[in-house]
């Protein structure tokens, strides 16, 4: 059987009825038959609801599938060290629609949560550039570092940075170089209008709201990063067993370290990419981020180790040496170095090392999981 190129990727406790937005997107730009939807349940969502949505969105011409909990469970019964590795009521869920996504056959995977709503541009069209060889605007960033919500005008107009950003590199002199650039593009994020993605500390002290993209596409010329989440994020099958959406929550100190499994997997991603010279690129389809409610001050609390974690993470990261020769293989190297990072806080950096071993092995059951679908 043949199945749609695209996959988009969606986990939620809700009933997604923005995947209704998305179907008439791709049917008024002509795309509803080169996509499909996987829905990864939870234990609170709404099952019946869920299936019916599915149900009604293939009427419409839409491949648009719910994979509940039994399906789920017996999928994961083919990956046994996989299996304990993905809880419940997680985002980390995910990671199985990843995996079904490239069997059936998807030649791009799509993630997207379930309060990014579908914007007015041609959102196939957007994303389809990845597994693509473009030659673009590229930016270079003196201090390697690069700000996706530089690439929106934000109300009101004050320096705004993208959740992940290392904190000792916000409000820094850092000069942008723009050339144009070729490249294999391997990943695309999409950005998100309206709440853009900050971290909560952000939002306590300095909300503001995205207006509009002031530029279509920029690439990340190598040695460039930027923070890369799973919210309208695009990336092409082969880079799988290196975009893991990565196992948070255990406590250190008696608070869990949350919510930014997606910031680290995509810092994995983009060494690898970086190393076997590929590309990422940002900037269209933009959505708009019209997001769930949530309590700031209980965010901030499940954010507080990520955000301490992330500068050592990102600094030790740049200096590993990589020799192989493939994402599997690049991937299982970085794993090892992770085993043996340096952490701060002397007072709790064995529990932070114990943390981050703890996540090298899941990514080791990963890339195999993965080597089993191939």
């Amino acid at each position: 059987m043949t199945y749609p190129r695209m996959t988009l990727v969606i986990t939620t406790i809700n009933v997604p009825r923005l995947l209704e937005d998305y179907a008439r997107n791709l049917e008024r730009f002509g795309h509803l038959t080169d996509t499909s939807a996987l829905i990864i349940g939870d234990r609170k969502t709404p099952h019946g609801a869920v299936a019916d949505l599915a149900a009604k969105l293939r009427m419409r011409g839409f491949d648009a599938r719910y994979v509940g909990l039994e399906e789920q469970d017996r999928f994961l019964d083919r990956f046994p060290r996989l299996k304990p590795l993905i809880p419940f009521n997680s985002d980390n869920r995910r990671n199985i629609g990843y995996l079904m996504a490239k069997e059936r056959g998807a030649e791009i995977i799509v993630a997207v949560d379930d309060d990014n709503f579908v914007g007015a541009d041609d959102w196939y069209e957007g994303h389809s550039l990845v597994g693509s060889t473009l030659k673009v605007k590229s930016v270079s960033c003196a201090n390697g570092w690069f700000n996706p919500c530089r690439m929106m005008d934000m109300d009101p107009p004050i320096p705004t940075y993208a959740r992940g950003y290392p904190y000792a590199q916000r409000h820094m002199a850092n000069e942008e170089t723009f050339s144009v650039s070729e490249g294999r593009v391997v990943l695309n994020g999409g950005l998100w209008l309206d709440d853009p993605d900050v971290d909560s500390l952000t939002r306590l002290t300095t909300p503001g709201r995205a207006v509009r993209l002031k530029e279509d596409r920029l690439m990340l010329a190598p040695g460039t990063w930027a923070p890369i989440n799973t919210q309208n994020t695009a990336f092409h099958r082969d880079l799988l067993p290196a975009f893991y959406f990565v196992p948070v929550g255990d406590p250190v100190s008696g608070i869990a370290v949350e919510r930014y499994g997606d910031i680290w997997a995509g810092f994995f991603a983009r060494k690898l990419i970086d190393h076997l010279d590929d590309r990422v690129t940002f900037g269209r389809p933009a959505c708009e981020h019209r997001r769930n409610a949530h309590h700031l001050l209980g965010d901030l609390e499940l954010e507080f180790w990520s955000i301490i974690l992330t500068d050592p993470l990102a600094e030790q990261l740049r200096s590993w040496p990589l020799t192989a020769s493939s994402y599997a293989d690049a991937y299982v190297e970085l794993a090892e170095h992770l085993k043996s990072a340096e952490w701060p806080h002397r007072r709790m950096a064995a529990e932070f090392k114990s943390f981050f071993i703890k996540m090298a092995h899941a990514m080791h059951t990963w890339v195999y999981a993965c080597m089993q679908l191939d």
